[in-house]
């Protein structure tokens, strides 16, 4: 078998929340990364999350990845692209986002900013964000230096609300649950960001894998050859998928790579 790249989401596919703690990467996870590696093959972020929590958590498992739904691509430790949202665009969503009271929060590589939270979510907030300081709350338009946005809604009604108001050409993709989604630009997200990746690469789609489990990995699905869903995944995205495998703390990352091959 020649080499192959796999791209992987992060929340939910790589890891997860168990006995309450969040973060939890399963040690077949860990072994099945290790053994692609050891195979010569090209294990890739593919993710919403930024470089400074990818750093963080996986330190030593992946030098490539691409971040911020496509937004940010490194490839072997290096940036071959970065795509910030131009100061007028910030601002025009500001308008709209805050005329409607909508909690969201500007993403960025090194900081995030956030606004419209109550002072009882914060705290919950910055723990899903998983690195202390890094969301800022007292910020001006043009400090945003951001590379996507995303809203925290109380349901799903008020996610399709934000959906009717923004600009053409965006929408959102709502998380499982609808009470966070990603709000998607044209052009950019995590299909877009695999093409850069294989064309920068020189990888052939039939040589690229993609395990996922949400809405915004269905994307990523149809951008490889072989998409495959995890156990845990929502309906939509194991209907994309080639495969289906286990959950992701029952060796769904290892499972998949096996039937594969790819280990």
């Amino acid at each position: 078998m020649g080499r192959k790249t796999i791209f992987f989401d992060i929340d939910f596919t790589l890891f997860g929340e168990k006995d309450g703690r969040y973060f939890q990467i399963p040690q077949s996870t860990r072994e099945g990364i290790k053994l692609l590696k050891q195979n010569g093959h090209v294990p890739v972020i593919c993710s919403g999350r930024q470089s400074a929590f990818i750093k963080k958590y996986f330190s030593g498992m992946f030098d490539s990845y691409i971040a911020l739904n496509g937004a940010h691509i490194v490839y072997r430790g290096k940036t071959i692209f970065d795509l910030e949202i131009p100061q007028k665009r910030i601002k025009e969503l500001m308008d709209i986002f805050d005329k409607n009271n909508f909690k969201y929060i500007f993403d960025g590589k090194r900081s995030s900013w956030a606004r419209n939270i109550p002072e009882n979510q914060k705290s919950g907030v910055d723990a899903i964000y998983g690195i202390e300081g890094f969301i800022l709350y007292d910020w001006k338009p043009e400090d945003v230096h951001a590379n996507r946005a995303e809203f925290i809604f109380s349901d799903k009604g008020e996610c399709e609300k934000a959906q009717a108001l923004l600009p053409g050409g965006m929408a959102l993709s709502p998380n499982p649950g609808w009470l966070t989604a990603d709000l998607c630009f044209p052009g950019v997200d995590k299909a877009s960001g695999i093409k850069r990746f294989l064309e920068h690469s020189g990888t052939d789609r039939g040589d690229a894998y993609a395990f996922g489990d949400g809405y915004n990995d269905i994307t990523m699905m149809n951008a490889v050859g072989h998409g495959i869903a995890m156990g845990n995944a929502v309906d939509e995205v194991k209907r994309e998928a080639s495969y289906v495998t286990s959950d992701i703390f029952d060796d769904g990352i290892y499972n998949g790579l096996k039937h594969f091959g790819l280990i």
